[in-house]
Protein backbone atom coordinates (compact mmCIF):
# COMPACT_ATOMS: atom_id res chain seq x y z
CA UNK A 1 0.00 0.00 0.00
CA UNK A 2 1.44 3.37 -0.78
CA UNK A 3 1.79 6.32 1.90
CA UNK A 4 -0.57 8.59 -0.39
CA UNK A 5 -3.92 5.92 -0.33
CA UNK A 6 -5.00 8.49 2.82
CA UNK A 7 -5.10 12.15 2.19
CA UNK A 8 -6.81 15.04 4.54
CA UNK A 9 -10.31 14.24 3.60
CA UNK A 10 -9.41 10.28 4.48
CA UNK A 11 -8.35 11.18 7.89
CA UNK A 12 -11.66 13.31 8.37
CA UNK A 13 -13.62 10.65 7.88
CA UNK A 14 -11.72 8.55 9.57
CA UNK A 15 -11.60 10.82 12.57
CA UNK A 16 -15.67 11.28 12.10
CA UNK A 17 -15.97 7.48 12.14
CA UNK A 18 -13.53 7.29 16.05
CA UNK A 19 -15.93 10.07 17.37
CA UNK A 20 -18.89 7.86 16.19
CA UNK A 21 -18.95 4.88 14.15
CA UNK A 22 -22.24 5.09 13.06
CA UNK A 23 -22.30 8.49 12.22
CA UNK A 24 -24.07 8.13 8.66
CA UNK A 25 -22.14 8.85 5.42
CA UNK A 26 -24.38 11.89 4.81
CA UNK A 27 -23.43 13.47 8.33
CA UNK A 28 -19.78 13.08 7.77
CA UNK A 29 -20.17 14.36 4.04
CA UNK A 30 -21.45 17.28 5.42
CA UNK A 31 -18.78 17.67 8.10
CA UNK A 32 -15.90 17.49 5.42
CA UNK A 33 -17.37 18.32 2.50
CA UNK A 34 -18.29 16.07 0.37
CA UNK A 35 -21.56 13.86 -0.98
CA UNK A 36 -22.98 11.34 0.79
CA UNK A 37 -21.98 8.96 -1.86
CA UNK A 38 -18.39 10.46 -1.99
CA UNK A 39 -18.34 9.06 1.25
CA UNK A 40 -19.22 6.05 0.73
CA UNK A 41 -17.30 5.03 -1.82
CA UNK A 42 -14.11 6.79 0.33
CA UNK A 43 -15.20 4.11 3.24
CA UNK A 44 -15.41 1.31 0.83
CA UNK A 45 -12.09 1.91 -0.42
CA UNK A 46 -10.35 2.50 3.05
CA UNK A 47 -11.96 -0.76 4.30
CA UNK A 48 -10.83 -2.52 1.09
CA UNK A 49 -7.04 -1.53 1.84
CA UNK A 50 -7.88 -2.34 5.51
CA UNK A 51 -6.91 0.83 6.75
CA UNK A 52 -10.18 0.97 8.70
CA UNK A 53 -12.77 -0.90 10.63
CA UNK A 54 -15.64 0.37 12.32
CA UNK A 55 -16.24 -2.28 15.59
CA UNK A 56 -17.94 -2.22 18.84
CA UNK A 57 -15.25 -1.80 21.67
CA UNK A 58 -16.78 -2.93 25.03
CA UNK A 59 -15.67 -2.39 28.15
CA UNK A 60 -13.83 -5.67 29.27
CA UNK A 61 -13.30 -4.91 32.76
CA UNK A 62 -16.89 -3.34 33.38
CA UNK A 63 -17.90 -6.65 31.70
CA UNK A 64 -16.05 -9.19 34.65
CA UNK A 65 -13.32 -9.62 32.01
CA UNK A 66 -9.82 -9.85 33.12
CA UNK A 67 -7.40 -8.73 30.88
CA UNK A 68 -3.43 -8.91 30.95
CA UNK A 69 -0.72 -7.53 28.76
CA UNK A 70 1.90 -10.31 28.42
CA UNK A 71 5.59 -8.69 26.99
CA UNK A 72 7.40 -11.55 25.58
CA UNK A 73 11.50 -12.37 24.45
CA UNK A 74 11.71 -14.63 21.53
CA UNK A 75 14.91 -16.70 21.07
CA UNK A 76 15.50 -19.40 19.01
CA UNK A 77 12.73 -19.20 16.73
CA UNK A 78 11.23 -16.40 14.21
CA UNK A 79 9.41 -13.80 15.63
CA UNK A 80 6.51 -14.48 13.35
CA UNK A 81 6.57 -18.69 14.13
CA UNK A 82 5.87 -17.09 17.51
CA UNK A 83 3.31 -14.28 16.64
CA UNK A 84 1.56 -16.55 14.23
CA UNK A 85 1.03 -19.50 16.59
CA UNK A 86 -0.24 -16.42 19.74
CA UNK A 87 -2.64 -14.93 16.92
CA UNK A 88 -4.07 -18.25 16.52
CA UNK A 89 -5.31 -18.82 20.24
CA UNK A 90 -8.60 -17.33 20.46
CA UNK A 91 -7.64 -15.32 24.25
CA UNK A 92 -5.23 -13.59 22.39
CA UNK A 93 -6.90 -10.04 21.36
CA UNK A 94 -4.19 -8.46 19.86
CA UNK A 95 -0.25 -9.32 18.49
CA UNK A 96 2.55 -6.88 17.88
CA UNK A 97 6.34 -7.07 17.04
CA UNK A 98 7.88 -4.22 19.17
CA UNK A 99 11.29 -3.00 20.27
CA UNK A 100 12.64 -2.50 23.77
CA UNK A 101 13.67 -5.20 26.60
CA UNK A 102 11.37 -7.26 24.49
CA UNK A 103 9.80 -8.55 21.32
CA UNK A 104 6.37 -9.10 21.35
CA UNK A 105 3.18 -7.74 22.97
CA UNK A 106 0.04 -9.51 23.40
CA UNK A 107 -3.10 -8.79 24.69
CA UNK A 108 -5.13 -11.58 26.79
CA UNK A 109 -8.46 -11.65 27.92
CA UNK A 110 -10.50 -14.46 30.42
CA UNK A 111 -13.02 -15.21 32.74
CA UNK A 112 -10.46 -16.14 35.76
CA UNK A 113 -7.03 -15.87 37.19
CA UNK A 114 -6.91 -19.41 36.94
CA UNK A 115 -7.57 -19.34 33.52
CA UNK A 116 -5.15 -17.05 32.86
CA UNK A 117 -2.63 -19.36 34.79
CA UNK A 118 -3.84 -22.10 32.95
CA UNK A 119 -3.43 -20.30 29.33
CA UNK A 120 0.44 -19.08 30.61
CA UNK A 121 1.45 -22.83 31.22
CA UNK A 122 -0.58 -24.75 29.71
CA UNK A 123 -0.46 -22.61 26.11
CA UNK A 124 1.75 -19.87 25.84
CA UNK A 125 4.98 -21.61 27.90
CA UNK A 126 4.74 -24.53 25.33
CA UNK A 127 5.51 -22.81 22.21
CA UNK A 128 8.78 -22.74 20.95
CA UNK A 129 11.17 -19.65 20.80
CA UNK A 130 9.62 -18.01 23.92
CA UNK A 131 12.32 -17.33 26.13
CA UNK A 132 10.31 -15.03 28.74
CA UNK A 133 7.35 -13.78 29.71
CA UNK A 134 6.28 -11.09 31.48
CA UNK A 135 2.96 -10.33 32.24
CA UNK A 136 0.36 -7.63 33.83
CA UNK A 137 -2.99 -7.60 34.52
CA UNK A 138 -5.46 -4.36 34.10
CA UNK A 139 -6.98 -3.61 37.46
CA UNK A 140 -9.09 -0.83 36.09
CA UNK A 141 -9.42 0.98 32.60
CA UNK A 142 -8.36 4.52 33.42
CA UNK A 143 -8.63 5.81 29.51
CA UNK A 144 -9.54 4.03 26.79
CA UNK A 145 -10.10 6.03 23.75
CA UNK A 146 -9.47 6.14 20.04
CA UNK A 147 -9.74 9.82 19.91
CA UNK A 148 -6.04 10.49 19.13
CA UNK A 149 -5.08 14.16 19.27
CA UNK A 150 -2.47 13.51 16.76
CA UNK A 151 -4.62 12.17 13.78
CA UNK A 152 -5.61 15.55 13.32
CA UNK A 153 -2.20 16.48 12.65
CA UNK A 154 -2.28 18.04 8.97
CA UNK A 155 -0.31 15.88 6.47
CA UNK A 156 2.39 17.37 4.25
CA UNK A 157 0.14 17.03 1.04
CA UNK A 158 -2.69 18.40 -0.66
CA UNK A 159 -6.33 16.45 -0.72
CA UNK A 160 -6.03 14.52 -4.10
CA UNK A 161 -9.25 13.95 -6.51
CA UNK A 162 -10.20 9.83 -5.96
CA UNK A 163 -9.92 8.17 -7.71
CA UNK A 164 -6.25 9.63 -9.02
CA UNK A 165 -6.18 10.84 -12.50
CA UNK A 166 -5.47 8.68 -15.14
CA UNK A 167 -6.39 5.25 -12.68
CA UNK A 168 -9.20 3.19 -13.53
CA UNK A 169 -10.38 2.85 -10.02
Amino acid sequence: MELEAVDVIDRKIIDQLRIDGRRSFGEIGRYVGLSEGSVRSRYKRLLSLGIVQVVGMPNATRMGFLEAHLSIRVRGATLASVATALAEMPEVKLVGACIGSFDLIADVQFRTHAELSAFLSEKVRRIPGIETIETATTLDVVKDTYLWAGFRDPVSRPTRPYPPSGSTA
